[in-house]
Formats: structure tokens, C-alpha cells, sequence
């Protein structure tokens, strides 16, 4: 029996415009009062979750940074840092290759170059940000991800994440059409819903369903006994899952948990 569902948010629960499901947040109110539960797993860090956390009046911890951090409502109980060297080390190459990044740390966030995805990105980003310098030692922060837009730059990915997944630890994961992350290898959206779960007694590959589109959705999507792929999502990611339902901007998610969970739902 599914007792928690486990969403994705771009390109899954936000259509192209970035707005929510509109029947997500009813759908999901009705599922809990059947006794499952409902969270996301995201790529975006808490300052761009706020308003999602707002809408489903999540009272279950979430998963930000792409598994980097797990919060409950808005204390932190879970992060898996980049090894400060490799942080720095990848920090460094995407500097010297043009790339336009920002580095999120505990303790600060460092941009270079300014992108159209962390333009409309930083309308709900509350935090100052500063200009990276390739003189300043990334190493002594604690940095949850680099997020890097490769827009302009897209025969250089598979080169530099070939040398980003050599540093021991350390992988680059793509998030969304050209954006890409880097993180602590372990620091993956499967197990931090996986720690999630163990927190709840909830046994992931049992009773969890999760819907995504990405790649870096896989480690979740792999995990969990129902697996659910947006229409939009990579041929790859579909092939790997047990469904496909309707595209982000068709209200993708609700209408698939409408039609799956029909005798409970009494829709």
C-alpha cells in the first residue's frame, strides 16, 4: 500500500510558467485524509521552495539541493555537503571555462555570470549573493551545490563533467534542459527521500510513489515501488519507470494520482 507520494517540482509539479498543479493541492488534501501522505524532492534550494511549502502546507520533511539538504518546515535535519576541495576544484574549472554558475554554501552564495534561468530564478531568491573569485578558496565553505546553466556553452558538458565525476565523491547531475548540478555523490534525491522515509517508518521500495522528468529524479525514481514520468521527460527517465502520465502543463501529476487512486478518491 502507498502511504507517501514524493514530487518533483520543475518540470513535474510547475508547468513551463512555473505555476503549481492547479489540482495537485486538492488531490493530495484528500490522499492524506486516506492516510497517505504527500512531500516533494527538489533541485531548488529553500529560499526558491518557500512558496510550494506555502501552497501544500507541508508538515513532512522535504528535500532541497538536490539531496543536499532535508528540512522540516524551516529548520534544517539533513545535509551532505561537496567535499570542500572539490567544490573549489569544480568552482574553478567552470570559472575557467566561461560557465555561468552559482555556488550555494551554507554560509554564502557565489555567482558568476548572470544567465535567463538565474534571472527568473532570483525573483524569489531572498539571500545577497556575490560575484565569484577565482582568488577566493571555495574550500572552506560548506557547499551544498553548484548549479551551472550551460546555455551558451553546451559542447563543453560532456568534457567537464567527465572531469567533475572523477573527483573522488563528487558528481555533475543534469537538473533541467541545459542546467546541471554539482554535488556530494551521495548527496542524491533517492537518498535523501530515503532518509526520509527511515524518519517516518516508511519503507521506500513498499510504500512510496514518486513522479519526476530528469535525471537527477532517477535515484529517486529507482528506489520507490510506483515510479511516474512527466510526458516531457527524457526518453531515458521514461524508459525507466513503471508510467508515464500527462505533460507538466497538463496537470500531469493530479490527474494521474485522480485516475490511480479512483476507489479512494471516489472521482
Amino acid at each position: 500500500m502507498i502511504k507517501l507520494i514524493a514530487c518533483d517540482l520543475d518540470g513535474t509539479v510547475f508547468d513551463d510558467n512555473k505555476v503549481i498543479d492547479t489540482e495537485l493541492k486538492d488531490v493530495t488534501d484528500k490522499l492524506k485524509s486516506k492516510g497517505i501522505a504527500f512531500t516533494v524532492v527538489s533541485g531548488r534550494n529553500i529560499e526558491l521552495m518557500r512558496n510550494v511549502i506555502e501552497h501544500f502546507d507541508l508538515e513532512l520533511p522535504f528535500v532541497c539541493n538536490n539531496g543536499a539538504n532535508v528540512y522540516k518546515h524551516n529548520e534544517l535535519i539533513h545535509a551532505d555537503c561537496v567535499d570542500g576541495e572539490y567544490a573549489d576544484k569544480a568552482a574553478r574549472l567552470l570559472y575557467e571555462n566561461d560557465i555561468c554558475f552559482r555556488v550555494y554554501a551554507m554560509e554564502d552564495v557565489f555567482c558568476n555570470r548572470i544567465s535567463d534561468f538565474f534571472l527568473a530564478r532570483m525573483k524569489g531568491f531572498k539571500r545577497s549573493f556575490r560575484d565569484y573569485d577565482p582568488d577566493m578558496d571555495i574550500s572552506k565553505y560548506n557547499t551544498l551545490k553548484i548549479t551551472c546553466d550551460f546555455f551558451d556553452h553546451l559542447d563543453k558538458v560532456e568534457q567537464i563533467q567527465n572531469i567533475i565525476n572523477a573527483y573522488p565523491n563528487t558528481c555533475l547531475v543534469k537538473a533541467e534542459d541545459n542546467v546541471y548540478c554539482v554535488n556530494n555523490i551521495s548527496a542524491n534525491k533517492g537518498d535523501a527521500l530515503k532518509w526520509v522515509c527511515d524518519s517516518l517508518n516508511i519503507d521506500i521500495s513498499e510504500e512510496v510513489m514518486a513522479f519526476g522528468d530528469n535525471e537527477n529524479d532517477l535515484s529517486a525514481l529507482n528506489k520507490v515501488k510506483v515510479s511516474v514520468a512527466m510526458d516531457n521527460a527524457d526518453d531515458f527517465v521514461k524508459s525507466q519507470c513503471d508510467y508515464v502520465c500527462k505533460d507538466n502543463n497538463h496537470n500531469g501529476v493530479s490527474s494521474f494520482l485522480k485516475e490511480y487512486f479512483k476507489d479512494i478518491l471516489d472521482v
